[in-house]
């Protein structure tokens, strides 16, 4: 068991530095994270450690990404029309599929992912010269982002792979502020999906979050500081094209990770 601690301890400061210069919660690697190296159930409690810890990134990096002013306060507001509702339902959606929710949220993550992957490699090629000159689409936005919220609870992530776009394409922001918006969401959305999942908890779900309060503390301090560095090594490293790049290619290789998993 100590050995799977420190194997998630630094699979989690990794993956909060890593993803949080990109506008992602890193929910969509907790969840393998913990339920290859950990053991643990696909079930609500890892959905709450998910998304616990994806908030934590959220913060962690949506704070930097607002003192350097790359947040669109109105669009995010908007945004959040969409995003807090369908985290509702996405928590609901669980609630009521118990049984087959472990083979829904793999055959989900491999669609979703897969999609988001092709759109947004379509709209870097196809539109590198347009996005910025393209009208502001408030109704494809919040409807995307109501998506994102479900997605949120069902898939236990941030959803800033479909903030992100939501926000670049259809808010018209560029990369920078197209992330710090989506991580602005996530600092709203992401804790009441966790507080919705934790109200349906049952009883023995509840006593085994309580028993790991320990490493779930450690997880969290790392997990922030993880995120706060990750956010300001890519302000420096990082410009946007090289973020967009980076933000298809993580998808990407989170897409083959759960096509292997659906076959195997």
């Amino acid at each position: 068991m100590l050995a799977e601690s420190i194997l998630i301890i630094f699979g989690v400061m990794l993956i909060s530095f890593f993803f949080a210069p990109l506008g992602l919660g890193g929910g969509i690697l907790y969840v393998p994270l913990f339920h290859y190296i950990g053991g643990w159930e696909i079930d609500q409690k890892l959905i709450i450690v998910s998304l616990l810890l994806s908030a934590i990134t959220s913060y962690g990096s949506g704070i930097e990404h607002r003192k350097k002013s790359y947040v669109d306060d109105k669009l995010t507001g908007i945004a959040l029309w969409g995003a807090i509702p369908g985290a509702l339902i996405g928590v609901l959606f669980v609630f009521f599929t118990q049984t087959q929710f472990k083979n829904i949220f793999k055959l989900l993550s491999v669609i979703v992912v897969g999609f988001v992957i092709y759109k947004m490699k379509n709209r870097i090629i196809g539109n590198k010269n347009q996005d910025i000159n393209s009208e502001i689409q408030l109704a494809k936005m919040t409807g995307l982002s109501g998506f994102g919220g479900f997605l949120s609870s069902v898939m236990a992530i941030g959803a800033g792979m479909i903030y992100v776009p939501a926000m670049k394409f259809f808010g018209n922001l560029g990369p920078r502020k197209a992330i710090g918006s989506s991580l602005n969401i996530m600092m709203v959305v992401v804790p009441f999906a966790m507080f919705a999942h934790f109200l349906l908890l049952e009883k023995y779900q509840s006593n085994a979050l309580l028993e790991d309060w320990f490493l779930l503390t450690i997880l969290i301090v790392i997990n922030f500081i993880g995120a706060k560095i990750g956010a300001m090594v890519g302000f420096k490293l990082f410009d946007e094209g090289i973020l967009l790049k980076l933000f298809v290619g993580v998808l990407s290789i989170t897409w083959i990770n759960y096509v292997i998993d659906l076959i195997t």
